[in-house]
């Protein structure tokens, strides 16, 4: 199974919505999130195959690359708390809950029997044209071929 795929269902298992293309793509869809909603934007992915020792049969893929867990933002919203410490800022709102949708979509990922090389995060607000708030993630992972969930 290849890994847009593979994203793609797990994404949509925790009710995100899933996209997948080159960043300029991405950054016109829709024009503008949509409230309370989790979007999942699947960045072009490396593929790399793996051979057998021998060099005669592809053993694995290994797959690496980026997507944003964003949500829809504030453009005017504070960062943290630099203007006014009673009100909430885009990390509490929007970046924080996504650490932990995070960590559940490599967690799933982990426990399928695929190799996770790299699994990391920034933050990022106000990102895309869309302005969205939320994380730029990086993965690697390895899957053998034939793999099927």
């Amino acid at each position: 199974m290849d890994i847009v795929r593979f994203l793609q269902q797990i994404a949509e298992g925790q009710n995100l919505i899933y996209h997948y293309g080159k960043k300029a793509a991405l950054n016109l869809l829709e024009g503008k999130g949509e409230p309370n909603t989790t979007y999942f934007l699947h960045e072009i992915t490396k593929r790399k195959s793996e051979y057998n020792d021998t060099g005669t049969k592809i053993v694995a893929d290994n797959y690496s690359g980026k997507f944003f867990l964003v949500k829809q933002s504030d453009l005017d919203q504070q960062y943290f708390a630099e203007r006014d410490p009673n009100q909430t800022g885009k990390f509490t709102q929007n970046i924080e809950p996504l650490l932990t949708v995070f960590q559940t979509l490599g967690n799933k990922i982990a426990c399928r029997g695929i190799a996770v090389h790299q699994w990391e995060n920034i933050d990022v607000t106000d990102a895309l044209d869309a302005n969205m708030d939320g994380l730029l993630c990086s993965y690697s992972v390895r899957i053998p071929v034939g793999y099927e969930q």
